[in-house]
């Protein structure tokens, strides 16, 4: 059986069942956000395969303005919007998942992680909004879906808040591009 460098080294970090075990649901949760529900969705409102694999693709390629690609398929609004939000789930559950992983097996990760904690203990506003600047984060192009989970972890934010806020900046972020791809924008200004 061949053995992967990462799942060794988490073996001999954590407990051999434990590494396993969280590899495997990490996996189980990707899968299931990035493939099962889409497609499941797509089947639901009669969109083929190839276009739901297309609007994954565009997703993790363009982030939220892969809402375009959604538009240009004739999808509705509202479908588009829980396609990139199922693919989005996925990848901040499989980016906190690897980070975890990483700090289970890394001191360097953990001492940074702690130095972390102390300066940001400082920070008032930090201590006031936590979780809720994650918000805005997740707009910043170069940060945005890959980037924001990564902050969230290591500013050690409680993982269902800090989701659920990166979830509003995303839906928040993915309206404002199908509001500008309809011409909503236009017609407001």
């Amino acid at each position: 059986m061949v053995r992967v460098a990462a799942v060794e080294a988490c073996g001999r970090a954590l407990s051999p069942g434990t590494c396993r075990f969280r590899i495997a649901r990490a996996a189980a949760f990707v899968l299931l956000f990035i493939l099962v529900i889409p497609l499941l969705l797509g089947l639901a409102f009669g969109v083929p395969p190839p276009a739901v694999l297309a609007l994954i693709g565009s997703t993790l390629l363009l982030q939220a303005a892969a809402a375009v690609v959604g538009l240009s398929l004739g999808l509705h609004p509202a479908v588009v919007l829980v396609f990139l939000t199922s693919v989005a789930v996925a990848v901040m559950i499989g980016i906190h998942e690897v980070c975890d992983l990483f700090a289970g097996r890394s001191r360097m990760v953990q001492g940074l992680l702690r130095k972390i904690d102390e300066k940001a203990g400082n920070i008032d506003y930090l201590k006031r909004y936590g979780a809720l600047m994650l918000i805005p984060i997740i707009w910043i192009p170069g940060i945005a879906l890959y980037g924001t989970p990564v902050v969230a972890w290591a500013f050690q934010y409680p993982r269902i808040t800090s989701l659920l806020c990166m979830l509003a900046g995303w839906a928040i972020a993915i309206v404002v591009v199908i509001a500008a791809a309809v011409g909503l924008v236009r017609l407001a200004f």
